[in-house]
C-alpha cells in the first residue's frame, strides 16, 4: 500500500488539495466542489481504481430505462477516446469493501497500474475528473455551472471540446 499512499499524496499535492486519510476500507476519498467526489483504492496492491458516483438510478420504470439507455449511448460514444468507464452498480456489487448507500448507482471508474508512476497517475486523475464532470452534467448530476465545465486545482485540466 506504500505505493498507493505515495501516489495519492502526489495527486493531492499536485492539485493543491489537502491529502485525504485512508478509510477503514482502504480507500482514499476526495470531496471536491460541485459534488465531484471520488475515491482511490487498490484491490490488489498493483492496480489503482478511481471510482465516483455519477447519479442515483431510479429503482424501476421508464425513468430508469431512459437513464440507462442514455448512459449506454454516451459510453458507446466516448469509449474509443476516453479510459473512464460508466457502469451500473447494484447493492453488493461494489469493489469498495464498505459498500455505498443502498440503491442502484451509475458509477464512473478508471483503472491505473500503480507501477506506471506519479506522472501517469496524475494525468489519469485529471482525465478522470474531467470525465466525471462531463458525466455528471450529461446525467443531470449538476457538475457544470452556467454552461461552463467545472475545473479543479490541477494543472493541465482538459479545456478542449472532446465532448
Amino acid at each position: 500500500m506504500a505505493l498507493l499512499d505515495n501516489i495519492v499524496a502526489a495527486v493531492a499535492a499536485g492539485a493543491g488539495w489537502r491529502p485525504p486519510r485512508r478509510d477503514e476500507d482502504g480507500a482514499y476519498r476526495f470531496r471536491l466542489e460541485n459534488g465531484l467526489d471520488f475515491a482511490i483504492f487498490s484491490p490488489d496492491d498493483r492496480t489503482a481504481v478511481l471510482r465516483a458516483e455519477v447519479a442515483d438510478v431510479p429503482a424501476s420504470g421508464p425513468a430508469r430505462e431512459e437513464m440507462l439507455r442514455g448512459a449506454a449511448k454516451r459510453q458507446a460514444g466516448v469509449c474509443r477516446v476516453r479510459a473512464s468507464v460508466a457502469a451500473l452498480e447494484q447493492p453488493g456489487q461494489s469493489l469498495l469493501k464498505t459498500p455505498p448507500a443502498s440503491g442502484d448507482k451509475l458509477i464512473l471508474y478508471r483503472m491505473v497500474e500503480l507501477a506506471a508512476g506519479q506522472e501517469v497517475f496524475g494525468a489519469a486523475a485529471r482525465d478522470f475528473l474531467n470525465d466525471l464532470a462531463w458525466w455528471k452534467a450529461s446525467s443531470g448530476g449538476g457538475a457544470e455551472r452556467g454552461g461552463e465545465r467545472a475545473f479543479f486545482g490541477m494543472t493541465g485540466m482538459f479545456s478542449g471540446g472532446m465532448y
